[in-house]
């Protein structure tokens, strides 16, 4: 048969023909007997590497979020540092400058290290952070219980902080940037990447019974407030 052909050609054609059948050792410790090869002997350390790579690749993540539209980093880092004293110094002046909803109650500043530092003007940008928010879910809470007039006072009172106190750094702004002429209230200053027109759109767009992205910034920044507390 044709395949018993091309089986008698592949066996002429093989150089070792006769395979020795033992159940001697003899091959097994003439291997072992051999050098060993390096590699063997060096220690494993690329899954230290791999770790090491993704706790580099979440902290750059991190560095990421922090520098931000929400953090206006630009007013966190400025060349005119200050301490903590200074910082909380200004959240508790701004407060004076900026109306809560009824209810609500300032966060209490943390301090952080005593050796830590903020760009001047930090503790009230982070004032008008925390107003912002307290208007927002407010905002959301007055939708769900439809109460109308609530929900006026709200969209009026993020449309004056939105108009007074955030700016928008110019195109191509370091994160250093600080306005030649700031505000004389309380301000904080959003990244030139959209983030503030999101937040307008966000106003705009709850105006006219559509109030998901209000509720999402409401929850993202205050998780676990009750709305209207």
């Amino acid at each position: 048969m044709k395949s018993d052909a091309l089986l008698t050609r592949l066996q002429a054609a093989n150089p070792e023909p006769i395979v020795v059948q033992t159940d001697s050792l003899d091959l097994f410790d003439e291997i072992t007997a051999g050098p060993s090869d390096p590699r063997l002997a060096a220690p494993a350390r690329k899954p230290f590497h791999r770790r090491r790579g993704l706790v580099l690749a979440i902290a750059f993540a991190v560095a990421a979020l922090l520098a931000s539209t929400a953090f206006a980093i630009s007013r966190l880092v400025a060349d005119d540092a200050v301490g903590p004293d200074v910082t909380q110094a200004e959240y508790h002046a701004a407060q004076s400058q900026l109306e809560l909803p009824p209810g609500a109650t300032w966060p209490v500043f943390h301090r952080g290290p005593a050796n830590s530092v903020t760009g001047r003007g930090a503790g009230g940008g982070l004032a008008v952070l925390n107003a912002q928010n307290a208007w927002e879910c407010y905002w959301v809470h007055a939708i769900k219980t439809g109460d109308t007039t609530a929900q006026k006072r709200a969209h009026t009172t993020l449309s004056s902080l939105v108009a007074h106190n955030m700016l928008e750094a110019p195109a191509g702004a370091s994160e250093n940037y600080v306005p030649s002429n700031p505000p004389k209230v309380p301000y904080v200053v959003f990244a030139h990447d959209g983030g503030l027109e999101s937040i307008k759109a966000n106003y705009a767009a709850a105006a006219v019974g559509h109030p998901r992205g209000l509720e999402q910034s409401c929850y993202a920044n205050a998780p676990g407030t009750k709305p209207g507390k």
